[in-house]
């Protein structure tokens, strides 16, 4: 039996149609060992229309993001009887206006692992809050997936940020802190890991495999995924049309993986050892104002 991890999201093919990849290639010196995923949401001549990422969002994905695959499958699942609009208020209850920007970008990162990487969530951080106004600490994204046969926890990191240079630099010093303060993360793992085929002999095969304390090569199991939610004028509202909107994004985004390279050797580490994710927003305070409407968080 493959010890393969099953992915949690089982509408991936609705949200490859609203969170769509770009293909860039970065001749960029310095770039070829860093993983990218290159996405956009569709052109439109209203750039603050969000209703159709944000619908894609309540249908399905915010539950799974906020409540472990467990508590899914109990509440509306294999096991449940309980409406799935009922868990998702449930879900918007965990959520605040003060840390909106934050648990959006959270999602968006877990959604691109759980879809374009076919890597689950392994912890469920937002649903332990016991405040909505707080935010989560450590990692913004626990995965895992095997790649090859080996197997690669993803210690995902999130950033929207008007700056993109701003971000990419602030980003890279929280990745670097992660790592060390990885033992707080496999804490959490040992107590609350959970994923759609989760078995015991799988469980315990993995809590070996990154137990720092019993484990010397725990580090190697280790990538860094790190995603950025920015603006930029030329990309959005400058273009008229899709296909000049795709030719600029793409000229852009070499930019960008270049800049992000740099900023991650600047902290001593291996492009090898972390992945790009980025996605660009006409306006990032009007995106955070109308997720927080779309959804209804009233805390």
């Amino acid at each position: 039996m493959s010890d393969r991890l099953k992915t949690q999201l089982e509408n991936a093919h609705e949200i490859r149609q609203v969170l769509r990849q770009l293909e860039v290639k970065c001749d960029q010196p310095g770039t070829k060992d860093l993983t990218t995923l290159v996405v956009f949401l569709q052109w439109q001549a209203d750039l603050n229309d969000y209703g159709p990422f944000f619908e894609v969002i309540k249908n399905g994905i915010l539950s799974n993001f906020v409540f472990s695959c467990t508590e899914v499958e109990k509440k509306i699942g294999i096991k449940g009887n309980s409406s799935p609009e009922k868990l998702l208020q449930k879900a918007i209850r965990k959520l605040s206006k003060h840390t909106a920007k934050g648990e959006l970008g959270e999602l968006i990162l877990y959604t691109l692992l759980d879809v374009y990487f076919q890597a689950p969530k392994l912890l469920s951080k937002v649903c332990m809050k016991t405040n909505p106004r707080m935010p989560v600490f450590g990692a913004d994204a626990v995965h895992g997936q095997y790649i090859d046969g080996q197997f690669k926890l993803y210690l995902g990191e999130s950033k929207i940020h008007k700056d993109f240079v701003g971000a990419a630099t602030s980003a890279s010093k929280s990745i670097k802190n992660a790592k060390l303060k990885y033992q707080d993360e496999f804490d959490l793992l040992d107590s609350h890991m959970d994923f759609p085929n989760i078995t015991q002999d799988l469980e315990d095969k993995l809590l070996s495999l990154l137990d720092p304390f019993e484990n010397d090569e725990w580090q190697e199991t280790i990538h860094s995924p790190c995603f950025i939610g920015f603006t930029n004028p030329s990309v959005l509202s400058k273009t008229t049309t899709e296909d000049q909107f795709l030719k600029e994004y793409a000229k852009l985004a070499e930019e960008y993986i270049s800049t992000f390279s740099e900023k991650i050797q600047t902290q001593e580490m291996q492009l090898s050892e972390v992945s790009l994710l980025i996605l660009p927003f006409a306006c990032i305070d009007q995106l955070v104002n109308s997720f927080i409407d779309h959804m209804g968080i009233k805390n």
